[in-house]
């Protein structure tokens, strides 16, 4: 057997720049805190002074422990543990924030043609990329789980804010949006509180408010085969990024690589892109929209940006070339060799 394991565990942003001087105009100094949830580690940068940074970052990673519980497939206090269990055989009635963002799911995969899809987790258990002996599944066991996948058998009741499956033995799961949602809640939470500017940032998932002492914050978007960043992108206040990309999760066996991201249509890892980031102004689009037009590869999804005036977008093909939309291009500072396509 040839199967070598490799597994990133960096976030795909990272931040650049860390100041921790006083501003005494104000008082205000620039906090750091971190806290392991939502199965990867949650960042908050707070300028503030300390009694509002504290008592502010406490309430965001309570808010985020909130929606971990509802949206969590192993918590059996939350809705997604009760859907999976349940749905299958009577609607089940969820929390708002659980059905608002089933709604904005299933929105984004009509518009991508179920290139997201959140009942993929119907294939879960064949992906194993934790396992020292990764071996991807065999064919027939895709092609028998493949009739689960289909987001048009799962019945949404706005009026009674219920969901139901269509089909016996589905599994929905939330992965690829809920982050966006969490990071959104913690950042009003954090304005709730008094604070005026910060990051707060998810596996990949982030949203700035506010400046860093009147300058843009700043991020930087990996490289997807190297160490290193591939550049770094100024961040206006309000604006939310999240990248989706071949290298957070993967096993390669007999030479081939095979990550997380799986094409809903297919069963399978999407071979198209190397990393999708998508830049707007609501962090849970953002997300959805990151693993969707990772999905779709570029062709297609240039053709929905047509439409999308929303939202921008990075493309980083296989091959290492990279693609913008236009309105970055004041934003981003490329740190490797080579030209930008803007789009």
């Amino acid at each position: 057997m040839n199967t070598v394991i490799k597994t990133y565990r960096h976030t795909a942003l990272m931040y650049l720049i860390i100041l921790t001087t006083m501003n005494t105009a104000c008082r205000e100094s620039m906090h750091q805190v971190s806290r392991p949830q939502l199965g990867t580690i949650i960042n908050l940068t707070i300028i503030a002074d300390d009694t509002t940074a504290a008592r502010a970052s406490s309430a965001a990673f309570d808010e985020i422990e909130r929606i971990e519980k509802l949206m969590s497939p192993v918590s059996r206090e939350g809705d997604v543990w009760r859907i999976n269990a349940s749905a299958q055989f009577s609607p089940v009635t969820v929390s708002a924030d659980t059905f608002l963002v089933f709604d904005a799911a299933q929105g984004v995969s009509r518009e991508s043609g179920g290139a997201f899809d959140v009942s993929f987790a119907s294939l879960a258990q064949l992906w194993n990329y934790k396992s020292e002996h990764f071996i991807p599944p065999r064919e027939g066991a895709v092609r028998s789980m493949m009739p689960l996948v289909d987001y048009r058998n799962i019945i949404l009741d706005a009026s009674k804010r219920t969901i139901f499956f269509r089909r016996r033995g589905m599994k929905i799961g939330l992965g690829g949006i809920a982050k966006g949602y969490a990071v959104r809640r913690a950042m009003e939470i954090l304005k709730e509180k008094g604070v005026r500017n910060a990051i707060v940032e998810e596996g990949g998932d982030l949203l700035v408010m506010g400046s860093k002492y009147g300058k843009p914050w700043v991020t930087g978007l990996r490289h997807p085969r190297e160490p290193e960043l591939l550049m770094a992108i100024a961040m206006p206040d309000g604006e939310s990024v999240a990248t989706s990309g071949d290298y957070e999760r993967f096993a390669e066996y007999k030479g081939k690589r095979y990550h997380h991201i799986i094409d809903p249509r297919t069963g399978y890892p999407a071979e198209t892109l190397a990393s999708v980031s998508v830049l707007c102004n609501d962090p849970m689009l953002a997300d959805v929209w990151a693993t969707a037009l990772f999905v779709m590869g570029r062709d297609a999804a240039l053709k929905v940006l047509e439409k999308k005036k929303d939202i921008s977008v990075i493309l980083v093909d296989k091959d290492m070339s990279v693609a913008a939309s236009r309105r970055l291009k004041e934003n981003i500072t490329l740190f490797v060799k080579g030209d930008i396509c803007w789009i």
